[in-house]
């Protein structure tokens, strides 16, 4: 699954950035702590559904769908 696709309240740990992804996009992402083995959280969508603001390292950051759709996480049980 990727972090676009998780559900609003509910937590993964991320597993990767996709290998396809834009070398500037997947160094930005790292940068911002979406790196393998970090938790994140979907805490609240804007009211067109883009951006969503993600609870990442204790704090909350906003991203774009386009840009979450290169992260791979999975859910927590």
């Amino acid at each position: 699954m990727t972090l676009a696709q998780l559900p609003v309240g509910v937590s993964a740990r991320i597993v990767g950035l996709a290998p396809g992804a834009p070398e500037d996009v997947t160094t930005r992402l790292r940068h911002l702590g979406f790196r393998a083995g970090n938790l994140v959280e979907a805490r609240r969508k804007a009211p067109l559904n883009d951006p969503v603001m993600y609870r990442l390292l204790g704090y909350d950051m906003c991203l774009r769908a386009h840009e979450a759709r290169y992260i791979a996480v999975v859910g927590l049980k």
